[in-house]
């Protein structure tokens, strides 16, 4: 006759099982950590995972889920340099940061988390100036050059929808030129010539005369100034432009040259690189970030 395990022998084997069962927990809880423990071979780092698993990064998420962020990053594109400067002073990174200066592109970008020293940073935290070109600038430059000539109608109706632009001799001017330029041709012959096949070759000058206003006393310009601002938000500058005009079977044609309007474009410019460097604190390079 068997007899029934006691209450002291049945607690001995559950605690037994349980001790088992927790022994075999902390078994596995080890071979899974070792199995996701990152290896590094030759340089080389690698995430052992089972058959039929993956390893997601949660860090981002779980950073999200926090008051703020780990670390500074992102770019911020600002309109005018005040506003670039301001953000600058605002982050207080001069010694990890650098400026950079792109003529090419007419971009200051600062990059806060710059690799400057010992430090290896991530550069991902910046922020942006593009000097944009104003309206009035561009439709100017558009229409630089021989290879965009004007009737006098289409010259008349630039001048006036740019008036504001022209400060010398003065927009009014120019306007009076437009529509009043009037030209006489006269040819002078000076010698004739009787060839061998008993043609006749005939020397001679041909005399232009461009004359505009009232009975012709008006005084062609040959260059004119205009007082534009090259930027947006920036500062007017001073650009010089020659008048030019051609005569064309009893019509005239009109176009400008402006005098070297990318040196205007350079040199506007490296003003607002100066001025980064005297009140921003921060070393400035010029290049490309």
């Amino acid at each position: 006759m068997s007899l029934a395990p006691t209450t002291a022998e049945q607690k001995h084997s559950v605690s037994a099982v349980l001790s088992e069962v927790i022994n075999t927990a902390a078994v596995l809880n080890t071979m899974a950590a070792a199995c996701n423990e990152p290896r590094e071979v030759e340089g080389h780092h690698y995430l052992m995972v089972p058959p039929g698993y993956t390893n997601k990064d949660i860090t981002d998420l779980v950073e999200k889920a926090q008051p703020y962020a780990n670390r500074k990053r992102g770019t911020v594109a600002l309109k005018d340099l005040t506003s670039l400067l301001l953000y600058c002073i605002d982050q207080a990174s001069s010694a990890a940061a650098y400026i950079y200066a792109d003529p090419d592109a007419r971009k200051i970008t600062a990059v806060f988390n710059d690799q400057r020293d010992t430090v290896a940073g991530w550069r991902d935290h910046r922020a942006e100036y593009k000097a944009d070109y104003t309206p009035e600038f561009t439709k100017w430059l558009a229409c630089n050059g021989p290879k965009h000539t004007f009737t006098q109608g289409e010259f008349a109706e630039f001048i006036e929808d740019n008036f504001a632009d022209i400060t010398e001799p003065g927009a009014q001017l120019l306007l009076d030129v437009a529509t009043s330029l009037q030209a006489k041709t006269d040819i002078n012959f000076s010698s004739a010539k009787r060839l061998q096949n008993g043609q006749v070759q005939l020397a001679y000058t041909e005399n232009i005369d461009a004359r505009a206003g009232v009975n012709g006393a008006l005084e062609i310009p040959k260059e004119f100034a205009l007082g534009l601002r090259i930027f947006k938000n920036g500062e007017g500058y001073k650009l010089k432009a020659r008048l030019k005009y051609r005569l064309n079977a009893g019509s005239v044609k009109f176009w400008y040259e402006l005098d070297r309007p990318e040196r205007a474009v350079e040199d506007a410019f490296a003003g607002y690189v100066q001025q980064v460097r005297e009140q921003s604190g921060y070393t400035v390079l010029v290049g490309a970030a």
